[in-house]
């Protein structure tokens, strides 16, 4: 008999056969390399592997958002050749201090970036009030009053917008009621269409036009404007 690493047992007839035999040479019974036990476990992990690749959700999951990374470039690049110079004009600022901010070592140099933003949206803006801006709606709701929630961004890190509810409203009235012109323009719109808006702003001692958000981090790298809005109406 032969070294037990060059020799197994043929598994029909018990004889001394070669391991790299395909078949016994005495019963000529063909032998199988791996057990079924083996290839059941090859045979799962291969389905796995085409079931992770093929996944439905994961192919349109990718889908989707390609298309909407595609949809918002081609919007904001459609939108910025309708733009009036002042709110051009004011974007291209607005960003100049995102990316300035972002540089900053301390709290002092954010606050002194602040101070320096205010002035410079009051060079560009001169006025609270604005006419035919452009934008996409980002939100259109109502309260439980019915009272219109209206959200506009104008870049993608500027938003134009009422408050959300009555009791920040109070003193100010940009909810939008029933009846009014603007509701009535706002009522065949929806989230992700394009439109052109006037109104005023609200004035700030601290960013020139009053900003919403509650830190310095979100006034400075994602502004949200408070606004109160005379007319709505979509770009077709």
């Amino acid at each position: 008999m032969g070294s037990e690493s060059l020799f197994t047992k043929c598994k029909t007839c018990g004889k001394d056969i070669s391991k790299s035999a395909k078949a016994c040479p005495n019963c000529g019974k063909r032998q199988n390399k791996l057990s079924a036990i083996h290839w059941l476990g090859i045979i799962f992990i291969i389905l796995i592997g085409v079931g992770i690749f093929t996944s439905p959700d994961i192919a349109n999951e990718a889908d989707n958002l390609n298309a909407e990374v595609s949809t918002s470039q081609g919007s904001d690049s459609s939108l910025e050749s309708l733009m009036p110079e002042g709110q051009r004009f004011f974007i291209n600022t607005i960003s100049e201090y995102v990316n300035i901010y972002q540089e900053a070592r301390n709290e002092l140099q954010q606050s002194a970036l602040r101070d320096q933003r205010k002035n410079a949206v009051s060079e560009i803006l001169g006025s609270l009030v604005v006419a035919s801006w452009v934008g996409t709606i980002n939100q259109l709701e109502t309260n439980t009053e019915g009272k219109a929630i209206l959200s506009v961004r104008i870049s993608p890190n500027i938003e134009i917008k009422t408050w959300n509810n009555a009791l920040s409203d109070i003193g100010s009235n940009t909810l939008i009621d029933k009846g009014t012109a603007v509701y009535n323009d706002l009522f065949d719109l929806s989230n992700g269409q394009q439109v052109v808006f006037s109104g005023s702003f609200f004035p700030s001692e601290t960013d020139f036009i009053e900003e919403t958000s509650l830190t310095i981090d979100g006034s400075m790298k994602n502004p949200e404007y408070l606004f109160s809005f005379t007319s709505v109406t979509p770009i077709k």
